[in-house]
């Protein structure tokens, strides 16, 4: 019995090493691009509270300033903006003067404004770096029902605002001294291709990813100049698909990850919209989600996911599974595959 079963490991050792014939992997298939590897999302940090004590209350949205490596976070229901540094420390807040109500988003720009995206009324305000209110963005408005939605601001310093209105939604893109650059959204026969634009994320290559709550497809992808380019997810069943879906980001390899506020989940895609798996859950541990509102990253593999009923701002490290499965299975090397074979040869002697 000893015999069979070390006969069995031993054997099972050895096909885990290439064999005699087989060659080992190529550059190329090491070098696989990462935005088609799938992730884990490890909870690092919980955070409940932003300066002075005050706990956080159903915040919408967040967003990491990758230069000054800090996290704004829009605490909607006390009416204010935390900011936080790198380890989750707050730094400061501001709101305190009743400049803001209900605000939903707040992003610093290129030339040291901080734009919050406030929700009644429903404007884009502009304050400096200390949290002083200077004036509302100067928005472009051709519809005076319409109102801002979501914003966003790319490597470059544009700031890219979604207009929605009775005709549908459009984004319009202004350069760092708000001046209008651009409008797209729009298709052919003049009918919009979006809805209610909840965030708004731009990649390394300044391609346009958007999340519309109630459009299909869901996400939507459109080239620097505005033209659509793809989309995916429809608001039916299934992992791949969306209930209320309201904010994604781009990270550091290129994935997209969307927060759905209804299903309590983080969804993995590639950027071309391949589906990579499923985190989250309804819960208050580390690690669920309850009805997250916004996702942002710091471009190197750590996550930030505000949540309206957990009234928190959670960190999650991303791990690469594929990655992981590599270490495990890696191949033998010569001198211990040749150790293996000279121990199952004993074996085979001592069971004649």
């Amino acid at each position: 019995m000893k015999h069979r079963v070390g006969l069995t490991i031993l054997f099972s050792l050895l096909c885990l090493g290439a064999g005699p014939n087989e060659q080992a992997p190529s550059k190329q298939s090491v070098s696989e691009s990462l935005a088609a590897k799938p992730i884990t999302l490890q909870p690092l940090q919980v955070v409940y509270r932003q300066v002075e004590g005050t706990y956080l209350k159903s915040p919408r949205g967040v967003w990491v300033d990758q230069v000054r490596n800090e996290i704004y976070v829009a605490d909607t229901s006390n009416d204010l903006v935390a900011v936080y540094d790198a380890a989750g420390l707050p730094v400061f807040a501001f709101g305190y003067n009743q400049e803001l109500k209900e605000p939903t988003k707040a992003i610093p720009d290129s030339k040291g404004h901080i734009l919050v995206l406030n929700g009644i009324p429903r404007v884009v305000k502009v304050f400096n770096y200390r949290g002083e209110y200077i004036n509302d963005f100067p928005l472009v408005r051709k519809d005076p029902k319409s109102a801002p939605t979501a914003i966003a601001v790319d490597k470059n310093g544009n700031i890219y605002v979604a207009i929605g209105g009775d005709t549908g939604g459009q984004i319009q893109v202004y350069d760092s001294n708000f001046q209008l650059l651009n409008e797209f959204g729009k298709k052919a026969d003049g009918t919009s291709r979006l809805k209610s634009v909840h965030a708004i994320a731009i990649d390394s290559d300044r391609t346009i990813f958007i999340v519309d709550a109630t459009a299909t497809p869901a996400i939507q992808v459109y080239s620097p100049e505005g033209s659509f380019l793809r989309g995916w997810g429809a608001h039916d069943a299934g992992p791949q698909n969306f209930s209320l879906p309201a904010g994604l980001a781009i990270d550091g390899d290129g994935r997209v990850i969307v927060v759905d506020s209804l299903r309590h989940t983080i969804t993995v895609f590639s950027k071309e919209g391949t589906f990579l798996g499923r985190h989250g859950g309804l819960g208050s541990q580390p690690g669920a989600v309850a009805a997250p509102t916004d996702i942002a990253t710091n471009g190197n593999e750590k996550i930030y996911v505000v949540e309206r009923l957990g009234s928190r701002l959670q960190v999650l490290q991303e791990q690469t599974i594929a990655a992981i499965t590599r270490t495990r299975i890696a191949p033998l090397a010569n001198l211990e595959r040749e150790q293996i074979r000279r121990g199952l040869g004993d074996i085979m002697k001592g069971m004649k």
